[in-house]
């Protein structure tokens, strides 16, 4: 087990932080562009210029061995499965409030610790399943099923929450087995792949203010997993985990000046509920690996 100074401790927060910042930049942008494109060419544009990215990133890491893989068509399936959620985030995003969109996908590491129960044997104790209840009762807060306030799109928000913890799964069971690199380089080559192939049948020609746009989804996106890369080499996973939650407070804010909608009472409630069940589960499988019970 590695021990990080503090002073790496810190700067590992503080780059993790700045990912959460700037993958909300990104869903702001993304949701603004929903109006103009249709969201098979904004995650076209997210893919292509985040590989891009990762090109000129190549260098630093050697030419071939971001390449090669221990489990190549494992990586495609996970990739894959990140692809899919980036659809249907920006569907949610062109019907929902990104706040809303943004809550129901705090719920992906709930349902992650469950799935690592049954696939993993991971062992899950009560007191994590009754937070993981406890969690989609914050989310069923936000939907309000059965409600004139329910839209459809909520249940596109909740599959993508889920296909997150698959996606997120995946990627635990190649730790170790591929470098960060090599998994990255993954992704974004499945991904740019895979929406070429199918945006000549949604393509809308974009003006320059259009390609600057599609270029900074991809710039947003590379520099995000760049630094989230190297916040982890800093500090552990467990300790840099809670921070995610900081996003909500990011996009509010660009949701109410970008688009001028703020969250209702509810919302703020149950996403509130989920953060409080997601903290509490990271809290307690940190609590249990530190007395060596997991």
């Amino acid at each position: 087990m590695i021990v990080s100074s503090p002073s790496a401790v810190l700067r590992g927060i503080g780059l993790f932080l700045s990912t959460v910042f700037i993958f909300a930049c990104l869903d702001t942008l993304s949701k603004y562009m929903t109006g103009d494109f249709h969201v098979i060419q904004i995650a076209w544009g997210r893919y292509l210029f985040s590989s891009v990215f990762l090109l000129v990133l190549v260098p630093r890491y050697g030419a071939v061995r971001p390449l090669r893989s221990a489990r190549p068509w494992f990586q495609i399936i996970r990739a894959g499965l990140l692809a899919v959620v980036s659809l249907m985030f920006f569907t949610a995003v062109s019907y929902l409030p990104l706040v809303d969109v943004t809550a129901i996908g705090f719920l992906a590491p709930l349902i992650l610790t469950g799935l690592g129960h049954f696939v993993l044997r991971e062992r899950v104790g009560v007191r994590r399943w009754l937070a993981i209840m406890v969690g989609f009762v914050g989310v069923l807060v936000i939907i309000r099923p059965g409600f004139s306030t329910f839209h459809w799109a909520m249940v596109i928000a909740l599959a993508m929450a889920a296909s997150n913890a698959l996606y997120q799964l995946a990627t635990r069971m190649l730790a170790g087995v591929d470098s960060a690199q090599t998994t990255i380089f993954f992704t974004n080559l499945v991904g740019t792949v895979g929406f070429s192939l199918m945006i000549p049948f949604f393509w809308t020609p974009p003006g320059l203010l259009g390609w600057v746009a599609l270029a900074a989804l991809g710039f947003l996106g590379g520099l995000g997993h760049y630094l989230l890369i190297q916040a982890f080499a800093d500090a552990p996973v467990s300790m840099l985990a809670p921070f995610t939650y900081t996003a909500i407070v990011w996009v509010t804010i660009s949701g109410y000046l970008v688009f001028d909608q703020l969250p209702d009472l509810w919302t703020i409630v149950g996403a509130a509920v989920i953060i409080g069940s997601g903290i509490y589960v990271l809290y307690r499988e940190a609590y249990l690996r530190r007395v060596g019970r997991l």
